[in-house]
């Protein structure tokens, strides 16, 4: 099949070519805004009868790219899966010997043992030794941004299992497996330069003194053109917000709940990519949470609600258009190798369906991952406590000029595990 180009970035030809090659791992990697889920979005859409599938660590994740988690695709049970050695299911096992690519996003999320688990599954499947019983992977992230989740005593059973990190990179299958890594360096978030180098500083945790200095001369409690949404690190300080800020508003509320078409999911409450409950006032600051198909906003937008319907709500876009906002669709898909057509097929588990917007007094960190915001306010309250964070967070910004800050942010708030550098360095990146 053939690669889709992307003209700006060399390195992107180089992971085409990479791909062309039939090389067995693939690892695309690249700080925020670089092009990366444009680059899966146009490999899928290229040539969309490809036997292979799109699938992600978390279900917002799956949902926000149109794919799959791991664990429903392959069977997982939720725990850790340390030397796991169980038999594939059928379903599973019929899907596996159709593939030829499996493209892993968001793969910083990814812990080792599941990428293990995922080379056995497929090796068993497969009735092959080779890594990955021979489906092409490609693996897509920043793993500078968010980190894989260890919960309780996971991360000593890790290190008892002999894993260096919980990283993907620290997979036992990947110490032979012949692996291509290619980083995109070209930003297409931001334009100024300075701006970039800084961020560059900011998440390889080099020249953090100089950094810090520059954003807290020219950041802190600034004047900004537009109306800024807040950034935070926790939901409660965002839902403080939030609810403030509603509570100011006059006139009443109108609540938008969210539902399901199809199966509906056994978990449900944060990893919806808009809120179950939506409760907004005429005046209200929302964000909106996906792309316009038709282009009128895009995932990280913001504006201010004229009108409350129940089909649809008024938004007036900061950008200038008051557009009329309908129930979006958010599909969770299931990829699986359809015989009698000879295809890879995507049959939708569930649809969740709510209005594309949220709140936009605050937001967390964490859910502005993959946003590009137009005005930026950041509060790391107590201080950042995950490492990547404030990278994250400042990235969401396309200028150091749309940019505040409500305190100044110290080195200590610049938090990168070292454990990935070393852990790239291995795989030759």
């Amino acid at each position: 099949m053939s690669i889709p180009a992307r003209a700006a970035d060399p390195a992107i030809a180089e992971a085409r070519q990479a791909l062309a090659d039939r090389t067995p791992v693939v690892m695309l990697i690249g700080r925020a805004g670089t092009g990366k889920s444009h680059f899966i979005r146009e490999l899928v859409n290229d040539d969309p009868s490809y036997p292979q599938a799109l699938l992600a660590p978390t279900g917002l994740a799956a949902m926000n790219i149109g794919g799959q988690t791991v664990h429903s695709f392959f069977g997982f049970p939720p725990r850790p899966l340390i030397g796991s050695h169980e038999k594939p299911h059928w379903f599973f096992t019929r899907t596996a010997r159709a593939l030829k690519r499996l493209i892993i996003d968001e793969v910083s999320m990814l812990r080792a043992d599941v990428l293990d688990a995922m080379n056995q599954h497929l090796q068993v499947a497969r009735k092959s030794s080779r890594p990955f019983g021979g489906v092409q992977m490609l693996f897509v992230g920043d793993f500078y941004q968010l980190p894989p989740v260890v919960r309780g005593d996971e991360g000593a059973l890790l290190e008892e299992a002999g894993y260096a990190t919980p990283y993907a990179f620290s997979a036992h299958a990947l110490r032979d497996a012949p692996l291509a890594v290619v980083e995109l360096t070209e930003v297409h978030r931001q334009t100024n330069h300075d701006f970039i180098a800084l961020l560059a500083s900011i998440r390889g945790r080099r020249g953090v003194e100089e950094a810090v200095t520059i954003l807290n001369t020219v950041c802190l409690d600034r004047s900004l053109p537009k109306r800024p949404v807040l950034l935070c690190a926790t939901n409660a300080v965002a839902d403080r917000y939030n609810v403030q800020g509603l509570a100011n508003l006059e006139g009443a509320a109108a609540r938008y709940t969210g539902a399901f078409e199809g199966e509906t999911p056994r978990t449900m409450g944060d990893r919806f990519p808009a809120p179950m409950e939506l409760t907004l006032k005429r005046g209200a600051r929302v964000i909106f949470t996906q792309n316009d198909p038709e282009g009128r906003w895009v995932n990280g937008s913001l504006g201010t609600v004229r009108a409350l319907g129940e089909e649809s709500i008024t938004v007036l876009l900061d950008a200038g258009d008051e557009v009329e906002v309908e129930r979006a669709v958010w599909p969770q898909a299931r990829w699986t190798w359809n015989a009698k057509e000879n295809r890879m097929e995507v049959k939708e588990e569930f649809k969740y369906v709510q209005f594309p917007l949220a709140p936009a007094w605050a937001l967390t960190i964490h859910k502005a991952q993959g946003m590009t915001l137009d005005s930026v306010e950041i509060d790391l309250g107590r201080g950042a406590f995950a490492p990547g964070q404030t990278y994250v967070a400042l990235s969401r910004a396309r200028s150091m000029e749309t940019l505040r800050l409500t305190r100044p942010i110290s080195a200590r708030d610049v938090q990168v595990d070292p454990a990935i550098a070393e852990g790239l360095a291995r795989l030759g990146a």
